[in-house]
């Protein structure tokens, strides 16, 4: 879902000239910079998900998924640090620009000029029909342009949670995956083999075909399970 959200922003940035045209003319640093980090935070996040995923089917087909979880957990803390440091970057950028940037006297002015220019529309009777919706979508503007910053916010420390619990649980999986792998390893599978092999050789062989077996005698797995019992105690 942040992979596509970020790729379709970028887009955005790079083609909508409804997004791109403001932010560039304005700040033209924070625009090319926002847009190469956004790109590549949507790719970033994609190969991610495919390295989840191959971590995933590593450890359907009984393979050690320790080596790809390990390489994911590292991929999200590369991600968290550029997050951060891409966000102290664009907050101190923002607000040396907001000072002294001659730019942001030209924003400071067209915040001024939208508060003028509606007692002007209002005044036009004879252009009303068009003058009140324009009215109104200005309205609407200020009204409702503060709740793009509660999106980012919530959606933000969203993503904090989501990349923790992510970090969390990969780690989980990856040191069970060791431990796993560390209790059946395939030397000692193979000794205990030649364990229960030398056991059968130097063992009493079974009853003879004319007398019946006594009851429960199954001479290889009987040997195999006292041996796998010895190795465990």
């Amino acid at each position: 879902m942040y992979s596509g959200a970020l790729l379709s922003t970028a887009a955005r940035l790079a083609w909508d000239p409804s997004t791109y045209t403001w932010f560039r003319f304005l700040c033209a640093a924070q625009y090319r910079v926002s847009l190469a980090y956004v790109l590549a935070a949507g790719l970033w996040l994609a190969a991610l998900v495919y390295l989840a995923v191959a971590a995933g089917a590593a450890a359907a087909a009984a393979r050690r998924p320790a080596a790809a979880l390990h390489a994911y957990v590292a991929g999200v803390c590369a991600l968290v640090l550029s997050e951060v440091a891409y966000g102290a970057w664009l907050v101190a950028s923002l607000a040396a620009w907001w000072r002294a940037a001659p730019e942001a006297e030209l924003a400071r002015k067209g915040i001024d000029l939208l508060h003028d220019i509606k007692p002007a529309l209002l005044a036009v009777e004879r252009y009303r029909d068009y003058a009140q919706p324009v009215y109104n979508m200005i309205e609407e503007v200020e009204a409702r342009a503060p709740n793009n910053a509660v999106i980012v916010i919530v959606f933000a420390a969203l993503a904090v949670v989501l990349q923790v619990a992510a970090v969390v649980v990969a780690r989980r999986l990856a040191r069970g995956g060791v431990t796993a792998g560390r209790r059946c390893e395939p030397s000692e599978v193979g000794e205990v083999d030649s364990d229960s092999e030398a056991l059968e050789k130097s063992a009493p062989s079974a009853p003879p075909a004319s007398s019946p077996p006594p009851p429960g005698w199954h001479k290889s797995a009987n040997l195999r399970m006292y041996t796998i019992l010895d190795k465990i105690f």
